[in-house]
């Protein structure tokens, strides 16, 4: 199928920001191959400063999938007022249906052979209507951003010449997250490298695990910018790093989208699903009978987190370069 005189796209992408960051590819294979289009965006609130900046879109509307009935069909009214020449939808939802555009992608979409990875289910959605990807960095950066970064490393003793190896200790879902004693062990390792500098991240629900690290390390080579970025910094933030140790975090997307090395560290998800997406990156998790399980609640004793020691996280590091 080709696709002809294609002039306004709506992108309806998720809510998370982990998710949407995997979305991304295909923003970018609709900007290549459609670089005249006026490009639209509708994403949740959490998310909505991946797009703020990025000066390739035209409008970005904050869709609340917890909104009240009237407000989501005003919401409709409005879209099938701007009569989009083509909507792809991640959501998978009746969003292109309902607002009348030309073109849409397919309702239904899986990943091809044995690729089940997420990225890979989204880019699918583009075959049938010919839209092919080109392999790149998708996430915006601004130079502001960058700018802002550089000053609150240089607030913090960062040198030219450091080594800057990131940790992300939280993430959203508990069950995903690492024992707290694990990364004060792997940190105090680290540290004993002289030209290494250890940065904490994430957002301001995340800071009492970053201080429960700082507290107990107490080193100034550790750096706490737990909730001291935004959005838009965080990403000029992990853009700064070497290497990244993280759970499935958004972070770790974010890594992964902007060539990073990871090492994640992987219990009841799926790494096949959702793990990080380098070439270099390396997943860390015990095989377990019943992991992944991908639930929100474990019936055993969380031995998929629970077995996995700072040893095992320290030797991913290394191969990663320390």
């Amino acid at each position: 199928m080709k696709l002809k005189n294609i002039h306004k796209i709506l992108f309806i992408t998720l809510s998370n920001v982990g998710d949407v960051i995997l979305t991304l590819p295909v923003l970018s294979a609709l900007k290549d191959s459609f670089p005249s289009a006026r490009i639209d965006v509708v994403v949740g609130p959490r998310p909505e400063k991946i797009f703020s900046k990025d000066p390739a879109l035209n409008r970005v509307f904050t869709y609340d999938k917890h909104a009240a009935l009237k407000e989501k069909l005003d919401f409709i009214k409005e879209l099938r007022r701007e009569r989009y020449d083509l909507a792809i939808d991640m959501r998978t939802s009746l969003i292109p249906v309902l607002i009348g555009a030309r073109n849409t992608s397919s309702l239904v979409s899986a990943a091809r052979g044995r690729d089940r990875h997420k990225r890979s289910v989204h880019l699918n959605k583009l075959k049938n209507l010919g839209i092919e990807y080109k392999a790149r960095k998708d996430i915006y950066i601004d130079d502001k951003d960058r700018i802002a970064v550089q000053g609150l490393l240089e607030e913090n003793n960062v040198k030219k010449g450091d080594r800057l190896i990131g940790i992300s200790p939280a993430c959203r879902g508990p069950l995903k997250q690492w024992r707290t004693e694990g990364f004060i062990d792997v940190i105090n390792a680290i540290l004993k490298h002289k030209d290494c500098k250890v940065i904490l991240m994430g957002d301001s629900s995340e800071a009492s695990v970053s201080k429960r690290i700082k507290d107990a390390v107490n080193h100034n080579g550790l750096i706490d910018l737990t909730g001291r970025t935004d959005l838009n910094e965080l990403f000029a933030l992990i853009e700064r790093l070497e290497i990244l140790l993280t759970g499935d975090s958004a972070c770790m997307h974010i890594a992964s989208d902007l060539g990073v090395k990871v090492a994640a560290i992987f219990g009841p998800t799926d790494p096949e699903e959702y793990g990080p997406t380098g070439k270099d990156d390396i997943v860390i998790r015990k095989k377990l009978k019943c992991a992944p399980c991908k639930k929100a609640m474990c019936r055993f004793d969380h031995e998929c987190m629970k077995e996995i020691t700072a040893r095992d996280v320290l030797s991913a590091i290394n191969k990663l370069t320390l």
